[in-house]
């Protein structure tokens, strides 16, 4: 009978970030930048996509902008995300988690949404 193979963290393709005594797994939760979107411009639209396509989810509150203008920059930033075959999770009415499929593998952002009920 063959064991099943014990997974750990490690196996996971988690980036590692080397401290100055020890080495520690960051998670995807780790990575995620927040950022609030203050004028609904073109700058703060890329900014976000890059963060997106550089590796790093992103938690996005769109309160001090027009509705409109959050409405056009969820629609872009979707499109972002559907190329990447991510995934975009409403945590509240202005409150957005954007993130590629390798962002959710590890577990550490469907835990956040969860905790966010």
């Amino acid at each position: 009978m063959k064991k099943k193979k014990d997974l750990k963290f490690s196996e996971y393709n988690i980036p590692k970030y080397k401290g100055k005594k020890r080495e520690k797994l960051l998670t995807s939760y780790d990575l995620m930048k927040y950022f609030t979107v203050e004028f609904g411009s073109e700058d703060e639209l890329f900014q976000i996509a890059n963060y997106i396509l550089s590796g790093n989810p992103v938690l996005a509150n769109f309160n001090d902008v027009q509705v409109d203008k959050a409405n056009d920059m969820l629609a872009f930033i979707s499109g972002v995300i559907y190329a990447k075959d991510g995934e975009t999770h409403k945590i509240s009415d202005k409150l957005f988690l954007f993130g590629r499929k390798e962002d959710y593998e590890d577990g550490s952002l469907l835990q956040y949404i969860e905790d966010t009920k």
